[in-house]
């Protein structure tokens, strides 16, 4: 049987990830370990994940592409899955993505559906859905992921899991994707994701474009 780790990077997330950590121990599959990389909160982020009973590792801040490549150096299990410190997977998340990786046949990667909610309201089930290529509903085994290696920060510190699927990709992992929304991805107004920021968005563009260019070449080939 498949067993799974969580890394969770974390940076002043003291408002969300008591209840992201819930969910993740809510799984009907539980995980070994849930791994919350602290990358130099200022809050009460680590006070409240040491309270829910997760392991909680601080480093100085970094970004969340160094603090998820740390997460995966820590991880023993056979399989990995990362959650973003704000978003939510719904109980049933892990059982299906395990039964999926379970029946593969070559290296494989695993995400599903994700639906939208606005930060200060429940999920009503009425949120925009869309596919769940990111951090928080990707798992594939841990030997593959370090296989991709390091999760880089580009400049303006978004856009690291754009370049790191490319990366993926370009390994040979086939990813698949469950038609099934069991991520909820959280909508925060002000968030380091959240507008537009030419500053942040420059690197962001950097590496969508090139993750662009990487899937025309391959879609090329003979």
């Amino acid at each position: 049987m498949l067993t799974y780790d969580v890394v969770v990077p974390a940076w002043n997330a003291e408002a969300t990830i008591a209840h992201t950590l819930e969910s993740i121990l809510a799984q009907t599959i539980p995980p070994d370990r849930v791994i919350v990389i602290d990358d130099g909160s200022t809050d009460g982020t680590v006070e409240l994940a040491r309270s829910v009973g997760v392991e909680v590792i601080s480093q100085r801040n970094a970004g969340p592409g160094a603090a998820t490549t740390r997460g995966l150096a820590m991880a023993t299990a056979t399989v990995v899955a990362m959650l973003d410190a704000d978003d939510l997977w719904l109980p049933q998340k892990m059982e299906r993505q395990l039964a999926v990786l379970s029946k593969a046949k070559g290296p494989t990667a695993v995400t599903t559906l994700q639906r939208e909610f606005r930060h200060g309201h429940i999920d009503d089930g009425r949120g925009e859905i869309r596919s769940g290529l990111n951090r928080s509903s990707l798992v594939l085994p841990l030997a593959l992921a370090r296989q991709v290696g390091p999760v880089i920060d580009p400049e303006g510190g978004r856009g690291d899991m754009v370049d790191w699927l490319r990366r993926v990709r370009a390994t040979g992992i086939v990813i698949r994707e469950i038609d099934e929304v069991l991520v909820l991805r959280r909508i925060i107004a002000g968030s380091f994701s959240y507008g537009r920021d030419p500053l942040r968005d420059r690197g962001y563009i950097a590496v969508a474009y090139e993750a662009l260019r990487a899937r025309r070449r391959t879609s090329r080939k003979p």
